[in-house]
């Protein structure tokens, strides 16, 4: 599987989860966090992001003025885009996406030591004759 292709039918990240709502904006950003290292065509990011092309080509031009993407480079005709990691608002995303993350990691740990401890006390009980 190529390394630059990005993840068709994602469904929901934690950090969509984390607000609840459908945001093409937000799915967008979601999937260029995620894949920050490469960059993709429009196309691509559509894909990614799980929304049309129709969609995405009705927000892009917010996400072009407003810095959050930048093009990098053509392959052909096509044009390769990324997150702007040098913009503020990017790089609080990225720290916003991080601490979700993080929140739900130590969400996980309690309920699995929860689980553990619970696991434990059944495991230590006699058995009846």
């Amino acid at each position: 599987m190529d390394q630059n292709a990005p993840t068709e039918n994602r469904g929901e990240t934690l950090f969509l989860k984390a607000f609840g709502i459908k945001s093409p904006v937000l799915r967008i950003l979601d999937f260029l966090m995620d894949n920050k290292v490469y960059d993709y065509s429009k196309t691509d990011i559509a894909k990614g992001a799980g929304i049309s092309r129709t969609t995405l080509f009705s927000v892009w031009e917010s996400l072009e003025k407003n810095g959050l993407v930048i093009e990098t480079r053509e392959v052909g005709r096509a044009k390769m885009y990324k997150s702007n990691l040098k913009n503020p608002v990017v790089r609080k995303f990225i720290e916003l996406d991080n601490a979700i993350c993080d929140q739900y990691a130590s969400q996980l740990a309690e309920q699995e030591a929860s689980k553990g401890s619970q696991e434990n006390k059944s495991d230590s009980r006699p058995i009846p004759a």
